[in-house]
């Protein structure tokens, strides 16, 4: 299946509105083949600080040398990352924060609008817990979001997880990862970032219920960086827009050779198995 951009907006008729504002900023964090490679780097509150994020400059280097289309990262990151390089790179701002330990299904608001517009970010991503006890509370923090960064020609991100305890066993199948999906994308969101639901078929059907730019998480580390690039594939074959990584490109024993390879299969079509070669 080929993948076709559709911008949120016809930029010959957005004037001076903020609409023109939100299409180049979406622009920015797409290739020209509308895809992107996005890595992510904001794990340290949810997850813990593993090795590599405590030494965050050489890592941020490393991927940097990838070239990859955008980055995740909390605001407090943006001026050690940023401040200084000569070459900007465009970036999303995290706004919200779980904590697989503390407060796994709910969202704390750690970042605004505000900030984000300040620091010269492309985008503002907020997460949802869908099918928890704080769903509420977190559709209402995800509206609020989106129509103050829209007022601003800024787009919205939302980290839609069906990680709610009130799924039992249906949490992660296709069910409830569309309907995270397709609330986020109901309540205003620009790009929706979502788990994988383990096929092309199943995750097509995410997509093409989601009014929305679909991504897919990168999700836990896998077996073997085949594992991530055959995930990427697949994601693309299914209609999506492209893949946010983080622990599958920062745990790499590369990242920038992981970045070029994830770009190889989003971007240039390769099979996972060609561009796998870009490891070694």
């Amino acid at each position: 299946m080929t993948t076709t951009f559709t911008p949120a907006f016809d930029i010959n008729r957005s004037g001076t509105t903020p609409a023109l504002g939100r299409e180049l900023r979406l622009r920015r964090l797409f290739a020209a083949d509308g895809r992107t490679v996005t890595v992510a780097l904001d794990q340290a509150v949810p997850r813990g600080v593993a090795p590599r994020l405590a030494n965050i400059g050489p890592t941020f280097d490393s991927i940097a040398d990838g070239e990859p289309d955008a980055v995740t990262i909390t605001k407090g990151l943006a001026g050690p990352l940023f401040g200084g390089r000569a070459t900007p790179m465009p970036w999303i701002l995290k706004a919200s924060m779980f904590s697989v330990e503390f407060h796994p299904t709910y969202d704390a608001t750690i970042g605004t609008v505000h900030d984000a517009i300040r620091l010269g970010a492309d985008a503002v991503a907020v997460g949802i817990s869908a099918g928890s006890s704080n769903q509420v509370a977190m559709f209402e923090m995800l509206t609020k979001v989106v129509e103050e960064a829209h007022t601003w020609g800024l787009p919205v991100v939302c980290h839609a997880y069906p990680s709610g305890e009130l799924w039992g066993d249906r949490k992660g199948s296709t069910e409830s990862v569309l309907y995270a999906s397709r609330a986020a994308a109901e309540l205003g969101t620009d790009i929706v970032k979502t788990w994988y639901t383990g096929s092309t078929a199943e995750f097509a059907k995410v997509v093409e219920g989601t009014p929305a730019i679909v991504v897919a998480a990168g999700g836990a580390p896998a077996p073997s960086p085949l594992d991530v690039l055959k995930q990427a594939a697949s994601v693309v074959e299914a209609g999506g827009h492209g893949m946010t990584a983080g622990r599958n490109i920062w745990q790499a024993a590369d990242p920038a050779k992981m970045v070029n390879a994830l770009k190889a299969v989003i971007h240039g079509g390769d099979a996972p198995e060609v561009a796998a070669k870009l490891l070694d």
